[in-house]
């Protein structure tokens, strides 16, 4: 299963931009994408979509998700999980191809402490996503090859954010998942915020990292993109 993982900053469809991300993306022939920060247009038309809840705080605006998984099968048993106490509108799930994926975009630090809702202190939305996240994982990972991917808005191992955060997102991935992203990667070794975390029933192959620029020095994103491939063992 060949897989893109991006966070593609909100780019528009069918400008300059937009166009080449998708030329990017749909040039691996992926069977599965992970796109955050998203609009829905930067998807092939053909196969299957299924995305987070629109509401995420922030004023909403047509075609925006946090999360949008993308598969060239149908999806089974699809949930935005909004019975856990996720900060909503970042989190998507479902079955494709007999792996369960579970798209996620974790708050930055500041989220809705300086803008949005203005209702939180640094790093406190992130640590209530981890906490249900945690929560959602000790049910799933009984339950089959499981694939946790998207923007986790942090260096793997630890960078510059705090022991406390980094602490708690390692409890959450000690559940059961290897994580595939971690380390320098690429020939320019790059740190990512971006991931994919796999159960050990799956094996994750061909990682390359997507670079922010393209050959021109054209700005793509803020954020590296990933390609993977998957299977079953």
């Amino acid at each position: 299963m060949r897989c893109v993982i991006w966070n593609t900053a909100w780019a528009i469809p069918h400008i300059k931009r937009g166009r080449r991300l998708q030329e990017l993306i749909q040039s691996r022939s992926p069977d599965m994408i992970c796109l955050t920060e998203a609009k829905v247009g930067l998807l092939p038309e053909s196969g299957h979509l299924i995305e987070s809840g629109p509401d995420y705080g922030y004023p909403i605006k047509e075609g925006r998700r946090k999360v949008l998984l993308w598969s060239a099968q149908p999806w089974d048993e699809v949930s935005i999980h909004d019975d856990l106490s996720f900060p909503s509108g970042r989190i998507v799930s479902g079955v494709t191809g007999g792996v369960r994926f579970v798209g996620i975009c974790i708050p930055w630090s500041a989220a809705h402490v300086s803008g949005g809702r203005k209702d939180r202190k640094t790093w406190e939305d992130h640590l209530l996503y981890l906490d249900a996240l945690k929560e959602l994982l000790s049910d799933l990972l009984s339950q089959g090859p499981l694939v946790v991917t998207g923007d986790f808005n942090q260096r793997i191992p630890k960078a510059r954010q705090p022991k406390y955060a980094y602490e708690k997102l390692n409890e959450v991935l000690s559940l059961g998942l290897k994580v595939h992203t971690a380390g320098p990667l690429g020939p320019a070794e790059k740190h990512l915020i971006d991931h994919l975390a796999a159960t050990p029933d799956l094996q994750v192959t061909n990682i390359e990292v997507l670079d922010r620029k393209t050959a021109e020095g054209m700005s793509l994103s803020d954020h590296y993109g990933i390609y993977a491939e998957i299977t079953r063992d």
